[in-house]
């Protein structure tokens, strides 16, 4: 038998130590024994729960791309318009990372308590990997991919223990929202049956029970009726958005929802005990736990006016309702569909349920967020409505269809951020040193680390080939990949002929400087990506487990060559420039199907534009941040591939320095630049 007094002591000798985590049975004895006969002790508890809220990190945002919305869709882009564009000093802004070390940064940067509104869209709790599509259309035919986890799920390990992974996800990040939401603020969870009862607990407990709203019911898609048969379970017909308010200092303005009613008559009788408003009226009184509706004074006023009366059957008092083409929008929601499937995203939201949501609990001053971006739904309407607004998501899927809905949207100028040292933040997030990064990231490739070089290894199938991992907070050079190649041919006395680079990303004139280069490189340099499934094995990966190279694929950089710009018109003190994309190649194809992967090759050999999801052009690069000045997007709906040759408008009397940046249709991103001196 446990002894309780004996136990309870070793608990709180235990916590005493930042390190003591309870148990599940550690606190459910303590709370039994100790708080019997507290009140709304009850609360969700789960053996990994975390025990302390997040502090806010000093993180920088980097800007990676500043983008003007001016695509190929419309009339010859100017630069000089560009110009005239400008940044505001709190911008609207997309970052890419993890939300969790993103809204620590904004805490350390002066956000807390500044956004009036959060909706979120956060991964339901159904183990299934659904968030992203794995199809791509090349000319009119269809292919199925193998995406890398992290662009279909955007957090990778969020099933990995069930319903525990799910609510660790979501714990920690509900407490940051809570401190970025101003006094005024709202926050709305959109969830469906398998997690709601769940999230409704912590959110009572993080945001508090007095701050609960609404649980608001929203169709999920419209009525299916099927053929009659036996089934498991009913259809899932809705999804649940919880609705709380950071303190009693928001007030919601609720919609109009659209509807005709005729004029009719209502009851008297309303439930619950008033005082003096069970006076007799037509020879009634109210039923016993009933009272009128009305004092009795405006009931005789009513009467006088002909809008109270006795009912023409029973003779009991009812009052008069006239007709009308709307009512105040209750909780239920069932006029409108929670999903859209305009940019291809199985769980993307609906535009009118975001403009409901961002209406109700937000004016054209407020500052918006969503931290599960998607498809960027939150982002179009929030700017649509003229709301300031932040979207974040781990997916550079997710970043790079936002970015095309809000440029097809002619949205105004917005900045795309990544974390300044992004991959070393995810490094330290995961406790792993740097050393060992190299060694997991090496053995996943399947090579072997060796002691004397940092971030070298030796291919476990090839001894005649160097393995090399890039630093993470720094992209590869071609003038370093040739000194790597210069120096793997001279090491070990015997050299090898060989060089493998893993880079997390790779220097804007990568492909070009290097063959530039080339007549000085004697080893054969492969590039590759890291892919960021890499996340995922920064603390589970077993050093020297062979079958975790069959878990993961370093896909070949990418290729494009660039045409030399050229003037191609001349006006007074202007010029047009035209650039174009004469090459693009993707080296590893990640159609699933060995079949279909000859069969999209092919299409490709006639078409390499078929590749091109999205370019875009800086017209000025400065070689820091990338201005879109100019884009090209690729019409989902359409077989034609995307036009590769941007003319743009300068100014005559300099050099400008083009750079272009291309996305294609597997997610690979891929950028040059060239120089023009405009007479």
């Amino acid at each position: 038998m446990l002894n309780t007094s004996k136990f309870n002591k070793e608990c709180e000798t235990m916590e005493d130590n930042e390190d003591f985590e309870e148990t599940v049975l550690q606190e459910r004895t303590r709370l039994g024994n100790e708080r019997r006969k507290q009140k709304d002790t009850a609360r969700l508890v789960w053996a990994s729960k975390p025990r302390k809220e997040p502090s806010a990190k000093d993180l920088t945002f980097q800007t990676a791309e500043v983008v003007y919305p001016n695509s190929a869709t419309g009339a010859l882009g100017s630069f000089l318009e560009n110009e005239k564009q400008s940044i505001p000093d709190a911008p609207n802004r997309m970052i890419w990372g993890d939300n969790l070390l993103i809204m620590q940064a904004l805490l350390s940067q002066g956000y807390e308590g500044q956004f009036d509104l959060i909706y979120i869209d956060p991964p339901f709790n159904t183990g299934e990997n659904f968030n992203f599509p794995n199809d791509v259309r090349i000319g009119n035919k269809e292919f199925e991919m193998e995406l890398p986890i992290s662009e279909r799920l955007a957090y990778t390990d969020t099933w990995e223990r069930g319903l525990d992974s799910f609510l660790d996800m979501l714990y920690p990040r509900l407490q940051l929202m809570k401190r970025l939401l101003s006094n005024k603020g709202a926050i709305y969870v959109h969830c469906d049956q398998n997690a709601s009862h769940y999230i409704k607990i912590i959110m009572d407990e993080i945001f508090g029970k007095d701050n609960f709203r609404n649980e608001i019911i929203v169709r999920r898609i419209h009525k299916n009726i099927r053929e009659r048969e036996r089934v498991p379970s009913l259809n899932v017909a809705v999804d649940y958005i919880l609705f709380y308010a950071k303190s009693s200092e928001h007030l919601i303005e609720p919609a109009i929802k659209e509807v005709k009613k005729p004029d009719r008559w209502h009851s008297f009788e309303a439930p619950g005990i008033r005082k003096g408003m069970d006076y007799e009226l037509f020879g009634y009184r109210p039923n016993p736990g009933n009272h009128w509706r009305w004092t009795r004074d405006r009931a005789e006023a009513a009467i006088a006016e002909g809008n109270l009366r006795p009912n023409p059957s029973t003779g009991k008092p009812e009052y008069f309702i006239p007709s009308s083409d709307y009512a105040l929008r209750d909780s239920l929601w069932d006029d409108i569909t929670a999903y859209s499937f305009t940019q291809g995203y199985p769980t993307e939201k609906k535009e009118e349920l975001l403009e409901l949501i961002i209406k109700s609990s937000s004016s054209e001053s407020s500052l918006v967020a969503d931290f599960f971006c998607g498809s960027g739904t939150t982002a179009a309407v929030a700017e649509r409505l003229k709301r300031r607004w932040i979207t974040t998501d781990l997916s550079k899927t997710a970043i790079q269809v936002t970015r095309s809905r809000l440029v097809y949207q002619r949205a105004n100028p917005f900045i795309i951020d990544n974390l300044g040292n992004y991959q070393r933040q995810l490094i330290y997030l995961h406790e792993v040193k740097l050393r060992e990064m190299y060694n997991i990231i090496l053995n996943l490739y399947g090579a072997t680390l060796r002691d004397d070089r940092p971030g070298m290894g030796i291919s476990n199938t090839d001894r005649n080939t160097l393995v090399y991992v890039c630093e993470p907070d720094r992209p590869m050079t071609a003038r370093k990949a040739v000194e790597l190649s210069k120096d793997a041919l001279a090491l070990d006395g015997r050299g090898y002929r060989n060089l493998v680079i893993l880079a997390w990303d790779y220097d804007y004139n990568y492909d070009e400087d290097l063959r530039k280069l080339s007549s000085s490189v004697n080893a054969k340099i492969d590039s590759k990506i890291i892919p960021s499934d890499v996340y995922k094995y920064l603390r589970s990966t077993k050093v020297g487990d062979p079958s975790l190279t069959d878990r993961i694929t370093f896909y070949q950089k990418p290729y494009v060559k660039v045409s030399e710009p050229e003037v191609i018109a001349q006006s007074g003190d202007e010029a047009v420039v035209k650039i174009s994309i004469d090459q693009y190649v993707v080296m590893d194809n990640p159609i699933r199907d060995e079949e279909k992967k000859k069969e999209a090759e092919e299409l490709l050999r006639q078409n390499y534009a078929y590749l091109i999801d999205f370019w875009s052009v800086d017209w000025d690069y400065d070689s820091i941040t990338f201005k879109s000045m100019w884009q090209a997007i690729r019409n989902r709906k359409s077989k034609d591939p995307v036009i590769t040759t941007a003319d743009f408008r300068v100014k005559r009397g300099r050099e400008y320095n083009i750079a272009i940046r291309v996305v294609d249709v597997f997610g690979n991103d891929a950028s040059a630049s060239k120089k023009i001196n405009v007479r």
